[in-house]
């Protein structure tokens, strides 16, 4: 089971002034994580199959980048853009284990919006900010080089 739905809340999504629509907000635990993540499911998809596509894609998404190794915990969350709209996201926290041993680790944290995680790159990737990887990539080297790596 990639995901276990634990709740849901009955919303209503905006897209802008004048374009909204019914939607649930779902929080759910993604395998084999455990990972809690939330993303807000129109009406429509969650009533025909549970929100399960849109989901397991999310799941997918969040455990293919812990997969990689960098990135080692992931956390659903919700910002603000610029137009003053909500949008789902996922905190990533990411991980430097410089070549000499310290104390403690070396942590940061990268914000990526679902929309941008879950995004099709086959054909080239034009997301402003980067994919998902580049940004926890970006994270990654910044603290290599705050660490003197």
């Amino acid at each position: 089971m990639p995901y276990q739905l634990l709740s849901s809340a009955a919303t209503v999504q905006v897209y802008s002034p004048t374009l909204v629509s019914d939607a649930l907000i779902c929080t759910f635990v993604s395998y084999p994580s455990g990972s809690t993540l939330i993303s807000t499911v129109p009406q429509a998809s969650f009533d025909a199959d549970q929100g399960a596509g849109l989901l397991e894609s999310l799941s997918a998404a969040v455990e293919q980048v812990l997969g990689e190794g960098i990135a080692v915990d992931a956390t659903g969350t919700q910002g603000v853009d610029t137009s003053g709209l909500l949008y789902d996201a996922v905190l990533y926290t990411v991980a430097y284990v410089p070549p000499t041993p310290i104390p403690g680790t070396i942590t940061g944290t990268v914000e990526v919006p679902v929309n941008v995680l879950t995004a099709d790159t086959q054909f080239g990737s034009f997301l402003t900010g980067g994919t998902a990887a580049e940004r926890i990539l970006a994270e990654y080297n910044r603290l290599k080089a705050l660490a003197g790596g």
